[in-house]
């Protein structure tokens, strides 16, 4: 559990430095990928919510699989990253984090 809670916590502190690598290279797109970036803080406020009443249903243990789930997403679209590195696909890794 404070694997997960150190997880969350180390990727805020690195916002700032997603945030300015994800929009580096988007050229006329910029607005449109800052603008997803910010909508994507919403995500932060439904998992929780979408775990919490995993958790209320099945148990805390259970209700991990969200998060789990997430860092999975996350892990295939930066394979596609490493492959291609065009700034498209660099910007999807970190849309999904």
């Amino acid at each position: 559990m404070w694997s997960v809670i150190g997880i969350g916590l180390f990727n805020s502190i690195m916002w700032s430095n997603i945030f300015t690598l994800a929009i580096s290279g988007l050229g006329k797109h910029t607005n449109k990928g800052s603008s997803l970036l910010v909508m994507m803080i919403l995500g932060g406020a439904i998992l929780p919510v979408i775990m919490g009443s995993i958790a209320d249903d099945f148990g805390v243990h259970i209700s991990y699989i969200v998060p789990v789930f997430s860092y999975l997403l996350k892990f295939r679209s930066s394979k596609s990253t490493i492959i291609s590195g065009t700034p498209e696909a660099r910007f999807i890794v970190y849309f999904l984090c």
